[in-house]
């Protein structure tokens, strides 16, 4: 992971975070990647160099907060309806079925948000879509013709939940869980490019979830959720986490 993520960073961001400068985008501001073909499989929030002990020593993570999308036309749709505030917040959890790990994310959600949470039981990320207590499958097709005007904040804490599907006929189109949670209305995404380690995601959620509702829950803005991932993948750095599970987390959206 350090080879490819010190190779990403000479080839490809340092130029990127080098032409930024020059324009003066301010340390620390926000910055959106928009991939395509096998470049939207590869951690380029991530790039830099790293010692031998996975500690950055120059690198996109200490530079900018990064962001993904999917479109250009979907990040300015989103972008168009956001709203502020968390008036009227309703939360749907789906927790892994009889897996400890993913019942923990959720009542730790439900602490910060109290009377709010409705569970169902039991995805399916591998197969893009959802299955639910009822055995209905939410399948991406299903997602992506929805229409959610409503809808602010998804946290796909689930392996893969980020990660382009398959080869196929058209490989500058990027089609993940993810991308199709922004398609159907979703303004912000947090999803995961492959595996993440079961430990991970309990932390993961806490740090992010504080962080958004530091002023409270009526002030909640989903326009902080990038930044959120962002700390809390900083704090996993921090705490000298694995490259290749701190990296797996990523913004989509506004």
């Amino acid at each position: 992971m350090g080879n490819i993520l010190q190779l990403l960073w000479e080839s490809a961001c340092q130029p990127i975070a080098l032409a930024l400068q020059e324009m003066e985008h301010p340390k620390g501001s926000r910055v959106w990647w928009c991939p395509v073909g096998r470049l939207s499989a590869l951690p380029l929030h991530a790039a830099g160099t790293y010692d031998n002990k996975g500690v950055l020593i120059e690198g996109f993570p200490d530079l900018y907060v990064s962001s993904y999308t999917p479109t250009l036309s979907s990040l300015i749709a989103s972008r168009a309806t956001a709203v502020t505030g968390g008036s009227g917040l309703r939360l749907l959890a789906v927790a892994v079925k009889l897996v400890t790990q993913s019942q923990g994310r959720v009542i730790q959600i439900e602490e910060f948000i109290p009377q709010s949470c409705t569970e169902g039981t039991g995805c399916s990320p591998f197969k893009s879509g959802f299955i639910l207590h009822d055995n209905k499958k939410l399948s991406l097709r299903d997602i992506m013709q929805a229409r959610l005007p409503n809808a602010e904040l998804a946290f796909l804490a689930a392996c893969h939940s980020a990660a382009i599907e398959s080869e196929s006929e058209t490989p500058d189109e990027v089609l993940t869980l993810a991308a199709a949670m922004q398609f159907c209305g979703f303004r912000s995404i947090v999803g995961t490019l492959w595996t993440m380690s079961d430990e991970d995601g309990p932390v993961l959620a806490e740090k992010f979830y504080k962080h958004m509702l530091r002023h409270g829950l009526d002030q909640m803005d989903v326009r902080d959720s990038a930044e959120a991932v962002h700390l809390a993948t900083e704090s996993m750095r921090k705490a000298k986490v694995p490259l290749h599970r701190w990296t797996t987390f990523v913004h989509v959206g506004i």
